[in-house]
């Protein structure tokens, strides 16, 4: 595991995008995937900037979400779905090969997870995974005491999670599961990036990367990876 421990946020964000751009293979089609919430705005603010600007090709590039919150779609404020729609996918000017945004608001969500499953097995594996790391240590919605073999599924939001979903939403919500890839999937990734910013996620970092490997702080399975790299700025990287 290599990490990049950057002087603030805005020099995170420009490093995460250089890495994530640098993760597209020029040669072969390739498949990515990027997190939702507050940490990636600023790494897809420049993502998009190097598209638009010709210094990445993503013509040959496939992109999968990595999750949703069941019961939310792709119009409603909050969900990763219109996340992804309003910071990539409407912003870049030249359009990826193909995109599966995952829907929580499917009719049939245990098909929904098989939709993922079947893209990502027909696509994948994921040339490039960025992930985002939650307080409990879940990656995606893959929360504390999750199964590692497991592919996409739905599960329990854990109360951490809940707690403090409030501030993506415009109104009260009483959400009580995500669908996620996972964990299985994620570690099938040629490459993993793991990013983290501020203060507040200093103590779960320290966790994660300092082992023991547990499904207790999912996102310590990392260690495992044979080519993750962590890229943080000096407030989270602060227990490191």
């Amino acid at each position: 595991m290599h990490t990049v421990i950057c002087e603030n946020y805005r020099e995170m964000s420009r490093k995460a995008a250089e890495i994530a751009a640098g993760a597209i293979p020029v040669d072969r089609e390739s498949l990515i995937s990027f997190p939702g919430g507050e940490t990636p705005l600023g790494m897809f603010d420049c993502f998009v900037q190097m598209v638009n600007s010709g210094a990445v090709n993503i013509s040959r590039t496939r992109y999968v979400s990595l999750d949703e919150w069941v019961g939310l779609g792709p119009e409603d404020t909050g969900s990763c779905a219109r996340f992804n729609r309003v910071n990539l996918l409407e912003k870049i000017q030249t359009p990826f090969l193909d995109y599966h945004i995952i829907n929580g608001k499917a009719p049939d969500i245990n098909e929904e997870c098989r939709l993922l499953d079947s893209y990502i097995s027909r696509r994948g594996p994921l040339d490039l995974s960025v992930l985002g790391i939650g307080l409990n240590g879940h990656l995606g919605f893959n929360e504390d005491g999750v199964d590692f073999d497991l592919d996409a599924h739905v599960i329990p939001l854990s109360k951490t999670t809940r707690e403090i979903m409030g501030k993506y939403f415009d109104q009260d919500r009483d959400l009580r599961y995500g669908i996620t890839q996972g964990l299985r999937q994620i570690m099938a990734a040629k490459k993993i990036m793991l990013i983290a910013n501020g203060a507040h996620k200093a103590a779960i970092l320290r966790k994660a990367l300092s082992g023991p490997v547990s499904n207790s702080v999912p996102a310590s399975i990392l260690l495992r990876h044979a080519d993750c790299t962590v890229v943080c700025d000096k407030a989270a990287a602060a227990e490191l």
